[in-house]
């Protein structure tokens, strides 16, 4: 029995520290993490100003700030299309808990030119193209921006660990996603 026990810890032992065993590919594991650097080669100048599509997500479960605020400890989740000279927009959040809302509401065109002017002002473009995914997290913890022009254009940013948008832009996108829908 106690052969058994021993060959037991031994193979444990031995999976743990990888002896005996092939090289494994750690981007599909707990903590592995790709880095896609095309963030160098992308355009972080966006000539056109007609987005004819907007994702964007983040979570603020863990973001440090120095005022408090009612978006603290959320995942929001805002998308806007234009259909038709029509917006059909969604605005999503949850909480840790898993409590929330999601509405979905049209908006005129001019709620694009709201967007262009926040993506404008905190400078969106000059994240496009970084991407970095961290395998194993229980659920997204950063943020992602994926934004689409009429000239086809567009930027595309996501990394699923740290929150790389400013606190202050995430403010803004959210009070005038919930500023339409209550129109």
């Amino acid at each position: 029995m106690s052969r058994i026990i021993t060959s037991i810890i031994l193979l444990m032992t031995m999976g743990f520290c990888g002896c005996g065993l092939s090289r494994r590919n750690t981007d599909n594991i707990d903590g592995g993490v790709k880095t896609y650097n095309s963030g160098e080669n992308s355009p972080k100048v966006v000539d056109s100003t007609e987005i004819i599509s907007f994702e964007f997500e983040v979570s603020l479960y863990n973001i440090v700030v120095e005022e408090e605020s009612e978006l603290i400890g959320r995942n929001y989740k805002l998308s806007a299309v234009l259909e038709d000279g029509a917006v059909k927009s969604k605005i999503k959040w949850r909480d840790r808990a898993g409590a929330g809302e999601e509405h979905d509401f049209t908006a005129d065109a001019s709620f694009m030119t709201n967007l262009q002017e926040i993506v404008s002002k905190y400078n969106f473009a000059q994240y496009n193209g970084y991407i970095s995914k961290v395998s194993g997290l229980p659920d997204m913890y950063g943020a992602k921006i994926d934004i689409n022009y009429e000239s086809g254009e567009s930027i595309y940013a996501y990394n699923n660990q740290d929150c790389f948008i400013p606190f202050e832009a995430i403010e803004e996108l959210v009070e005038i996603f919930n500023f339409a829908y209550a129109e």
